[in-house]
């Protein structure tokens, strides 16, 4: 390993607590997680968890997410999305697989991807 090879670490996480809105772009190795409001364009290498209060508009890559908040836009996931039964998606979903909970909302469409297409999918997002 290089001496300057930055290496996240299991307990990083980034997070966006109830009462905090946030509008701008997120770029981030480590996982996330929000409470509050996002607003614009979220890009993760780690996970993206949306808690029950959350709202997030906008445009997300990431490597794997759960929903249990509200999300309106575009999600490419590299790996699993998980809807729970409190979360509500309205948009387009890539993701390679997907599993809603009873009571999970999804108005939009489901694309499944491989990695490959996912690349391809990220780079038209960027």
């Amino acid at each position: 390993m290089s001496k300057h090879e930055i290496v996240a670490q299991v307990n990083e996480v980034n997070r966006i607590s109830n009462g905090t809105d946030f509008q701008g772009t997120l770029i981030s190795q480590c996982d996330i997680r929000i409470d509050g409001t996002f607003e614009g364009k979220l890009t993760t290498t780690g996970k993206l968890v949306l808690g029950e209060s959350a709202r997030l508009y906008g445009d997300v890559v990431c490597r794997s997410c759960d929903i249990w908040g509200v999300m309106e836009g575009k999600l490419l996931v590299k790996e699993v999305f998980g809807l729970k039964k409190s979360g509500s998606i309205t948009g387009n979903v890539g993701c390679q697989k997907i599993f809603i909970e009873e009571g999970g909302v999804f108005n939009g469409s489901c694309k499944m991807i491989n990695d490959s297409s996912f690349e391809d999918l990220k780079l038209k997002l960027s």
